[in-house]
């Protein structure tokens, strides 16, 4: 799966230059894919587009069916099977808003794993909001590895001296309440104000 920004946005946005050293390169990209996979964590999200995507449902009955990954468009629900039988799109289920299949003239069946769909979601092109928040996570986490290899993985280390040369130290905090002292790792993938931002594109279920 692709990530959702590259080693060029995070060099624009720090103002650097990384991909002409093979070791900061590697650390960046690692960075990115984390950040990432913690933008689809947060929003429970796969985000970029897939076609054909085949999932098999639990259902509660009732008219209504959330699909799990949006955004999706009524042209994009290839088709629906509801315990073996195949339905029609108008006659038997429509989309509405939000993912949500409504059944038509029935509800729908209750069991495990009980209805079949295959449908296209996600974004073709990756909304810019979410670009901008892997970039700036990529580039936290990319910084925090940079700090680490500086000071050869010491924690909390405040202040260097050359001249007669001397170290003083101090707590990292991790950020929040109770987080202790985690050195790099204290760096935060997603901010509170990023989370804000992601909030519309997360899934939330019924």
């Amino acid at each position: 799966m692709p990530n959702f920004c590259t080693v060029a946005g995070i060099e624009n946005f720090l103002q650097v230059t990384i991909h002409t050293d093979p070791v900061k390169n590697a650390s960046a990209l690692r960075a990115i894919t984390e950040a990432t996979e913690a933008i689809k964590n947060y929003c429970h999200q796969v985000i970029e587009r897939v076609a054909s995507d085949v999932i098999t449902l639990d259902c509660n009955g009732g008219s209504r069916l959330f699909l799990p990954e949006l955004p999706v468009k009524p042209a994009g629900i290839i088709s629906v099977v509801e315990d073996g039988e195949t339905l029609t799109v108008d006659d038997d289920y429509k989309l509405g808003q939000h993912g949500i299949l409504y059944r038509i003239g029935d509800v729908w069946h209750e069991g495990i794993q009980i209805i079949r769909v295959t449908y296209t979601h996600g974004y073709a092109k990756l909304p810019a909001d979410i670009v901008g928040v892997c970039v700036r996570a990529a580039s936290r986490a990319y910084q925090a590895g940079l700090r680490a290899a500086e000071l050869d993985g010491v924690l909390g280390v405040t202040a260097l001296t050359l001249g007669d040369y001397s170290v003083s130290f101090g707590a990292e905090s991790g950020g929040g309440v109770s987080e202790g002292t985690l050195g790099a790792s204290a760096a935060r993938m997603l901010l509170l104000s990023e989370k804000d931002i992601l909030n519309r594109y997360r899934y939330v279920g019924q």
